[in-house]
């Protein structure tokens, strides 16, 4: 593994993906460690770029933001993407960009309160210079968002049998 890490750091960032708000002390205590550990622990995976921030999940439908959908931009040139995707980083409604391969060059997704604010959106995406088209993919229902699954897959090689 590039960054050096054990199963300690890896339980540290299971619990942390799973609850963000958990204390230093009552997470020592579901791994058996103290909580100074926990707590240079947290510090060093910060330092190594593992730990990018502290975050919540949050239902934005629960804040009227009902309409999903995903968009595939295709470019009238390659080197247009810098600027493109510099342009779709100022449209608030836009949550994720995705520089891809195949047919698109970029993939977003975009959150609006309804179709009418998501079609003010794809107006303003269309009129980026750079954007020759797009093709949108309207989300019916979000049925998993488990961003941490993939923690259960780390192999962690134990240090003290070599």
């Amino acid at each position: 593994m590039k960054n050096k890490i054990d199963i300690v750091d890896l339980e540290i960032v299971k619990h942390l993906s799973s609850n963000a708000k958990i204390s230093y002390t009552d997470l020592a205590s579901r791994i058996l460690v103290s909580p100074s550990t926990v707590h240079v622990r947290v510090k060093r995976l910060e330092d190594l770029g593992i730990i990018k921030n502290f975050t919540v999940r949050i239902d934005y439908s629960k804040l009227g933001f009902t309409f999903t959908a995903y968009l595939g931009v295709f470019l009238d040139q390659a080197k247009s993407i810098d600027n493109v995707v510099k342009t779709l980083k100022d449209i608030p409604q836009i949550t994720v960009i995705d520089f891809t391969t195949g047919q698109f060059s970029i993939f977003c997704k975009i959150r609006a309160m309804d179709s009418a604010a998501a079609r003010k959106v794809l107006k303003r995406i269309h009129s980026i210079d750079g954007i020759s088209r797009t093709e949108t993919f309207i989300s019916m229902e979000e049925v998993m968002n488990k961003k941490d699954s993939l923690l259960d897959y780390i192999d962690i090689e134990d240090s003290k049998t070599s």
